[in-house]
């Protein structure tokens, strides 16, 4: 038996869901240059300021800054919301929609110049984290808006695929973030209930999907791109990584030792 203890709070833990960007890899990194990445290609030929601008502030990027908003969609929404709001922000430019669609998939298509495996840095010791609560017999799955197959790949580079019970992806048909849907069916798929589980998440999304779950306990990292004073409005414990997630011991229970009878 073991307990998790998560900055002063210690909880019976039987799975810990984690968020993936941001929580277990580098959000900007990945993101960022994701970002930066659509936007070059959507605007190379035309050389539009103006939908340059256009096209961060709907994503919610800074590249002055290389500062993601924390409530922006790039923080939150799936690949697909983040390619139709691309389209919708080119359509809104005077282009027909199903040119904008077409140059928006085109875009996203980026593994040829980026690929995935330099875009990918863990936030701390994860694949120790995740040796260490498997080993203690606490399930580990997560859960991201990410599509499933980068989602695999990543874990497969970080070297965890074979330490994560189960994954739910933003492809999967499910409602996505905040709606607690994707942590539900986590917990049905691995027989647990939603109070013996831990949510790991560095945005608002991850922290509302949890509390409309019923999750145990909902704790914020500050390694993505939450910030600070919104993720404490909403988060029973704020860490500074992940690395702050420590297992202990439970002393096995006393043996019962029958009360004397009569003298």
């Amino acid at each position: 038996m073991a307990l998790l203890r998560i900055g002063c709070e210690q909880f019976d833990a039987q799975l810990v869901i984690f968020d993936k960007d941001g929580t277990l890899i580098d959000f900007d990194l990945m993101w960022g240059r994701l970002a930066v990445a659509w936007v070059e290609r959507l605007t190379a030929e035309s050389g539009d300021d103006s939908l340059q601008r256009e096209l961060y502030r709907s994503l919610g990027y800074d590249p002055a800054q290389q500062r993601t908003d924390p409530e922006s969609p790039l923080a939150i929404a799936t690949t697909a919301q983040l390619q139709t709001i691309v389209a919708v922000t080119l359509y809104r430019h005077g282009i027909p929609w199903t040119e904008a669609e077409d140059r928006a998939r085109l875009a996203f298509q980026t593994s040829a110049d980026l690929p995935l495996a330099t875009l990918i840095r863990p936030t701390g010791d994860v694949a120790g984290l995740m040796e260490r609560l498997q080993g203690a017999g606490i399930r580990v799955a997560v859960v991201t808006t990410d599509h499933r197959a980068e989602t695999v790949e990543t874990l497969h580079i970080l070297g965890i695929a074979h330490l994560v019970d189960h994954i739910v992806c933003g492809d999967d048909r499910l409602p996505s973030k905040p709606a607690p849907d994707m942590l539900l069916a986590a917990c049905e798929q691995l027989g647990v209930n939603p109070a013996r589980t831990v949510i790991v998440g560095d945005t608002t999304g991850d922290l509302l999907m949890a509390q409309r779950a019923g999750a145990g306990l909902k704790v914020a990292v500050l390694t993505g791109a939450g910030q600070e004073t919104l993720l404490r409005a909403h988060a029973d414990v704020v860490l500074r990584s992940i690395d702050e997630i420590v297992i202990e011991k439970q002393p096995p229970p006393a043996p019962h030792v029958d009360s004397p009878t009569g003298q």
